[in-house]
């Protein structure tokens, strides 16, 4: 298992270096099949644990708010949440055997991880000369958190961070994944600073492994929960000893829009 876990590991950071290095379509379309098959492992949890989301009407609408991103339609964006949120909606109207709930749950899965994956676009095409290196510092310290919360919660964890989701977190990983997190994103700060010339002072990158830390922690808790309302252990197969697209990028999930966010906010 463990040989599994490494050798997928090694690939999924080659891949997403290629990706970023390459860019352009190779880079757009890696997102969007990417946001496809979270999606379709966010649907299959939902239906295990016995609900009825509408498949069709989440993959026709990412289809169509992925064509106003690139089209740079902002307008459109906005205006196909709100009309995927009424056509689903209206569906237990028409159809009986979809309830409400059904529906409320077919655009939680159009959002996250769908409408989230895509902010991966928007990151690297609005962040001016930073958005390749805001991707691999989310990335990093995202993982960074994850390894060092794993690592010192298996050597010094005491007190459950949460027994009633994940039963094996506790407050002392937790802690290190923000103690991990923060320094990773300082010494990134500097590597930048001292190779790549990035004019950004080393605050912002301490504050932001400090935000992926906590978000980070947040969006693994919420899979987390949503494993266990549906009854399953992971989201899907494809990644060996991972499972599945969620279950290795759920952190990641949380981030990518609070770095986003954050650029936005104080770095423009």
């Amino acid at each position: 298992m463990l040989k599994k876990r490494i050798v997928t590991a090694i690939f999924i950071v080659v891949y997403i270096g290629l990706m970023i290095y390459f860019g352009g379509w190779f880079y757009n379309l890696s997102i969007l099949v990417f946001a496809f098959i979270g999606m379709n492992e966010i649907y299959n949890a939902f239906r295990k644990g016995g609900y009825h989301p509408v498949t069709t009407i989440g993959y026709l609408f990412i289809l169509i708010f992925y064509y106003f991103l690139k089209t740079e339609q902002d307008l459109g964006g906005i205006l196909t949440v709100i009309l995927a949120t009424i056509t689903s909606l209206s569906i237990p109207i028409f159809d009986h055997e979809i309830s409400p709930v059904d529906a409320a749950l077919t655009i939680l899965s159009f959002i996250y991880p769908g409408i989230i994956s895509l902010c991966l676009i928007f990151l690297k095409s609005n962040c001016e000369i930073y958005g390749n290196y805001l991707i691999v510092l989310t990335f990093l310290t995202t993982w960074a958190s994850d390894t060092f919360a794993y690592f010192i919660g298996s050597m010094l964890g005491k007190n459950k961070l949460s027994p009633s989701i994940s039963p094996k977190k506790t407050v002392e990983g937790s802690i290190g994944g923000l103690i991990g997190s923060t320094i990773t994103g300082f010494i990134i700060g500097l590597f930048y600073k001292n190779y790549f010339n990035i004019d950004l002072a080393l605050f912002h990158y301490v504050i932001i492994g400090l935000l992926t830390g906590i978000f980070g922690q947040l969006g693994d808790l919420t899979a987390s929960c949503i494993k266990r309302d549906c009854g399953i252990k992971d989201f899907g197969k494809i990644l060996p000893g991972h499972g599945g697209i969620m279950d290795r990028f759920d952190s990641v999930l949380f981030t990518i829009p609070v770095v986003f966010t954050y650029y936005f906010l104080f770095l423009v």
